[in-house]
């Protein structure tokens, strides 16, 4: 027997301690493993560790300790081999032995089916059976083991010996020999494995009979606690161990083999380990070593460590004709110490074909995050369309954070490699989705091959195939088919093979294609369309233009200063794209908090840039877009934006905007309207008048002077673009864009006077006969204020205001886009009147018109308001030009003069309303259980919630559910929780950040 005393068992921790491993370069032999080990949830996650998440989980019901399964799995595999002739070791070679005598009870067939997926041709069984160790002792609490991947399977069952609870002394000491471990590593390795699990009477009844087993699952327990600790050193020690291989029943029979190990050294080693940082350590030093008992010949990569940032899915794509190829993928940032609120934009810098640095980055977008033991995880993804005939041959990533600093990622100087020689064309390639005649599916693989390159193109498809006799784990099998020739498209030849699959192989197949020492590989079939679609052999007649739009990052918004003021739109069914186009007319867009857009031409000062990730509320039209967040916008600029100006007139000079006069017009001799009318037509209409203006986007007026009680006002006044050129300024309601005559000199001014003087008078005629001619047609220009209509119609704009059946009219309000008085129910259409407006808002007891086309609902004013003059209040109405709708921040204001009880917070059975209460997208208060529903109403939430003591609704669509409250929350003015719910405009379902709550009753 070999005692070792502490001072030998601190140097063999010291000697035995894995040292620091550099990161991969991409791609690596590790990436596979990489995912498996790392990505536990979120975006992309491969869901490995779930099987043994939480520590005491398992699929196979009470009794059984999945985590502790693992690891066992690893020495069984692992126990059988010879580190002294190099033979065996940890090599999956149990997948063939679970039947025999030394591999008893269930546990190794459950863990190797739950393996069997994430086996391929990236990822050995016996490098999967390796992840297990480190999988289950993280899991459970325990230290980092270690993982170094590069294991070679086994094609047959290896040699016997996994130690028995019989063997005396001499015999395991002489097995673990066998392995590569001394007494001290023995003692370790037989603690570390031992703090998880037990002994089971189904499987061992001569050491846990029935009638002793510590639980009804007839187990009995190493430990007293399922997590990976010292306990079961502790308890040995102080004397109270139960560990019934140190004190079960069997102890005559010899099969207290835990006790005899400990005891192997007189306990030097046990002790030792009861300090809970020495069990820690020499655990993870002793199962890394365990899990490196290899076959001879066997090399093993350094250990896995997680890239700073690691590409996924990257693929080119031949497009239009053979003109482009779209790139798209997603970069995945490590932000573990770096976090993700401080990275505000993720850029690929890139090459072309022939290693020429590209004038533009390729934006990325956040698609999500993902979480390990150890480490998070945030992926961007990206589509660009690239140049054919200049494409990509590598990029870098440029992380921009929130502080403006800078890291340049190159792959450890490599650049991220990407060929575009072969292509795999995934909309042309399929799966079909029924079988045929045979039972098989067809698989049609294209790819696009440059001309350039070999002729030599191949399919090769990687299989699982079945094995037999009960063996859990498929085989490997790998197929290669020659691609044929099928069209030219462009510099590129596309290539086609089909192969027929049988059903069960469609689930788990992967294939590549290549063309001489290029590749396209590891795709799954599965992800492939039902229908192969066509690429035509012509590039189109105009090449479409780049998005037009780009992203401008994840921006801090806030309800007093907003990032955009200049409009606003809410839909519930928003997009970027449908932002955009409500935008388009604006140099920027945001969108937030799902179903919210902003438009403007700047940026607010206030509005500051946020973590990408922070943007993280899909967009309700389009889940796979994100429509910012609470109190995040995110932010896009519009690339066919031109900026409207006043132009240059040859001739005259431009003044400024202007007032209207009072009691009259500031130009009074000439005047027309026109909805193609632009600055350049009124000048023209003018015809060298001294003074012209435009007003309201389509008038124009005339004179030779300016009256004096047109005075200059602030530029933003004048805001509306002419009816005929929306780059150009027209004024806006009483409030006109002013041109002057130049001066000349004075012999210009002599020869020329007898041709003014012509000119006047011409125009002079010229505006008479307008007038006649309008007034005898009935077009008079729409003036800037509102005019009288027929008394028999049943709206009208009178003196004393319009007025409209069932409503009182409460006159020209104010309104602030960021402060609405009307927040209920909104819309904006081209055919606003007053009574579409009011059938619009039928039930409330107020609407309001606005800037023409927008209508406004509620039951009561959210913000104050004060009332403005009449002739603020406009803007002809989309829907009627004889009526008025309000302004820019003016609205005509009506109120019902039926008695309307306005929505509520319901009496829900069993329930009682609470208040409205904050909430926080990333802390909710309620976060048990949620739903989504564009239907949704109080009961709803109510019936699904059931059981729970509080439910809410917020922002009208959404419910949630809890029995305590998972965050703070405080209770909030119930003005706040203003949004309807949709399934029932009679119900109130919370707001932003806003929860209508309620409580069980008691």
């Amino acid at each position: 027997m070999i005692a070792l005393s502490l001072p030998i068992l601190v140097w063999v921790l010291s000697v035995l301690q894995p040292g620091v491993s550099a990161v991969p370069t991409w791609p690596s032999s590790v990436d596979e493993l990489e995912d498996i080990m790392l990505l536990n949830t979120g975006y992309r996650s491969r869901g490995f560790s779930a099987a043994v998440t939480p520590c005491s989980y398992s699929a196979q019901g009470a009794g059984r300790v999945a985590a502790a399964e693992w690891i066992r799995t690893a020495f069984h595999d692992m126990a059988t081999g010879n580190a002294v002739q190099g033979i065996g070791g940890l090599d999956a070679s149990l997948v063939f032995e679970t039947n025999g005598g030394e591999n008893i009870g269930p546990a190794f067939n459950t863990t190797l089916t739950t393996y069997a997926p994430f086996f391929s041709s990236r990822s050995s069984m016996s490098d999967i059976i390796a992840m297990g160790m480190y999988t289950a002792v993280r899991s459970c609490g325990g230290p980092v083991v270690a993982i170094k991947t590069g294991r070679i399977d086994a094609t047959k069952g290896g040699d016997s010996g996994v130690p028995l609870p019989q063997n005396a002394i001499s015999i395991f000491q002489n097995q673990f020999l066998r392995m590569g471990f001394n007494t001290t590593e023995m003692i370790a390795v037989v603690a570390c494995g031992h703090t998880l699990g037990g002994v089971h009477s189904s499987n061992f009844p001569e050491i846990v009979p029935v009638a002793s087993a510590a639980n009804s699952n007839g187990v009995k327990d190493f430990d007293t606690t399922q997590s990976f600790d010292n306990k079961v050193a502790t308890e040995y020690v102080s004397g109270s161990t139960l560990n019934p291989l140190v004190v079960g029943p069997s102890i005559a029979k010899a099969e207290n083999s835990d006790g005899r190990v400990f005891a192997a050294d007189g306990n030097v080693t046990i002790k030792a380990m009861t300090n809970p940082t020495t069990f820690a350590s020499l655990c993870s030093t002793m199962l890394q070593k365990m899990i490196e008992v290899v076959p001879k010949g066997t090399v093993l990569t350094d250990p896995i460590v997680p890239y700073e940032v690691k590409p996924y899915a990257l693929q080119l794509t031949l497009v239009a004709g053979g003109a482009s190829i779209s790139f798209t993928g997603d970069i995945r940032i490590r932000t573990t110490v770096r976090t993700a609120s401080q990275v505000a934009s993720v850029q690929l810098v890139y090459k072309d074909r022939s290693g020429n640095s590209a004038s533009d980055n390729i934006d990325t977008a956040f698609k999500g995050t993902a979480n390990g033991f150890d480490d998070s995880f945030t992926f961007y993804g990206f589509s660009a369309n690239l140049d054919a005939s200049t494409s990509i041959s590598s990029f870098n990533v440029l992380v921009t954070l929130i502080d403006g600093s800078t890291e340049l990622h190159d792959n450890n100087g490599a650049g991220f490699a990407i060929q575009d020689t072969i292509m795999l064309q995934s909309p042309q390639s399929c799966l079909s989705s029924t079988n045929d005649a045979n039972g098989q599916r067809s698989l049609t693989v294209v790819a696009a091959v440059r001309n350039t390159a070999s002729n030599s193109v191949q399919l090769q498809l990687t299989l699982k195939i079945p094995r037999s006799n009960g063996i859990i784990v498929p085989t490997l099998s790998t197929v290669s088919a020659a691609m044929a020739s099928q069209t030219a498209i462009g510099s590129y030849n596309l290539y086609a093979a089909t192969y027929s699959l049988d059903p069960s192989q469609a689930q788990t197949a992967s294939f590549g294609v290549s063309a001489g020492s290029a590749a396209d590989n590891y795709k799954n079939v599965t992800l492939l369309p039902s229908t192969c679609a066509t690429l035509s052999p012509s590039a189109p007649s105009s090449t479409p233009s780049s998005l037009a739009f780009s992203y401008q990052g994840c921006y801090t918004d806030s309800s007093a200063s907003r990032a955009f003021s200049a409009a606003v739109f809410y839909d519930n069914s928003l997009t970027v794209e449908k932002c955009a186009s409500d935008c388009s007319k604006f140099q920027y867009f945001g969108v937030e908090f799902g179903g919210e857009c902003y438009c403007g031409n700047s940026r607010d000062a206030s509005s500051t840039r946020a973590g990408v990730s922070e943007c993280n509320v899909a967009c309700p039209g389009n889940t796979d877009e994100y429509c910012g967040g609470s109190s995040r916008i995110s932010a896009y600029k519009n690339l066919k934006y031109a900026p409207v100006t006043n132009p240059t007139i040859a001739g005259y000079t431009y003044q400024g905007c202007f007032s209207e006069a009072q009691g009259g017009r500031a130009l009074a001799d000439s005047s027309t309207a026109a909805d193609d009318l632009t600055v350049e037509s009124c000048a023209s209409f003018c015809g060298g008048s001294t003074y012209f203006g435009v007003e309201y986007g389509r008038e124009c007026y005339c004179g030779a002077s300016l009256a004096t009680t047109s005075t200059n006002q602030s530029a933003s006044d004048c805001s509306m673009a002419c009816a005929g050129n929306s780059q150009e300024y027209c004024g806006a309601g009483n409030r006109l864009n002013i041109y002057r005559k130049s001066a000349v000199s004075s012999s210009a001014s002599s020869s020329s006077s007898s041709t003014s003087s012509a000119a006047a008078s011409s125009s002079a005629s010229s505006f008479s006969s307008t007038i006649t001619a309008a007034a005898s047609t009935s077009t008079t220009p729409t003036p800037s204020v509102a005019s009288t209509s027929s008394s028999s119609s049943t709206t009208s704009s009178s003196a004393a205001g319009p007025t409209l059946a069932g409503y009182d009219y409460q006159g020209c309000h104010t309104d602030l886009v960021y402060a609405r008085v009307l927040t209920a129910k909104t819309q904006s259409t081209g055919t606003t009147t007053y009574a579409s407006c009011a059938a619009f808002c039928s039930g409330y007891n107020y609407f309001g018109v606005e800037y023409g086309s927008e209508c406004y609902c509620g039951d009561s004013f959210t913000n104050p308001t004060d009332t403005a003059p009449e002739t603020d209040c406009s803007f002809t109405c989309s829907g009627d030009a004889t009526e008025t709708c309000g302004a820019g921040g003016r609205m005509n204001l009506f109120k019902s003069s039926t008695s309307h009880t306005g929505p509520s917070n319901p009496i829900v059975s069993g329930y009682s309303y609470l208040s409205c209460h904050t909430d926080s997208v990333g802390n909710r208060a309620l976060d048990a259980k949620y739903l989504f529903d564009n239907s949704m109403t109080v009961e709803e939430c109510a019936t699904f919630c059931a059981g729970y003591t509080y439910f809410g609704t917020e922002y009208g669509t959404e419910c949630y559910c809890g029995n305590t409250f998972a965050n703070p929350t405080t209770v909030a003015s119930e003005g706040d929780c203003s949004f309807l719910c949709p399934g029932n405009s009679n119900e109130f379902c919370g707001a932003g950040d806003r929860l209508s709550m309620y409580q069980a009753m008691i």
